[in-house]
């Protein structure tokens, strides 16, 4: 193997430790079903999902246009899901007050 860089020749040595892998990826990742009690959500292209019709819970803006599963434990309270990955709880009665941005905890008290 050999590369040309600035009108020299370059050679790399092929590590002899590497071994080729024989484990077989799929060409496309299957899309994750969530259980059916589950509310299925989008993330927007700022990290926030809509919670009614008028307010927003902060989620990650790594996770934009993918889709998380909210499951309510009681009380209002709700635990949030990106897979089968535990992200945290939010308050739905805390998104009643316009004023405080809501974010997710890990806790619950």
């Amino acid at each position: 193997m050999s590369y040309v860089m600035a009108g020299k020749v370059i050679y790399f040595k092929v590590c002899s430790s590497h071994q080729h892998s024989n484990k077989v990826f799929p060409e496309r990742i299957r899309a994750w079903d969530y259980p059916s009690n589950m509310k299925v959500l989008k993330v927007t292209k700022n990290g926030s999902v809509r919670w009614g019709a008028y307010w927003w819970v902060y989620i990650s803006t790594s996770l934009m246009d993918k889709h998380i599963g909210t499951e309510e434990v009681g009380n209002g309270i709700w635990k949030v899901f990106y897979k089968n990955v535990f992200l945290g709880y939010f308050n739905e009665k805390d998104i009643r007050d316009k004023e405080k941005p809501i974010r997710l905890s890990t806790n619950l008290v």
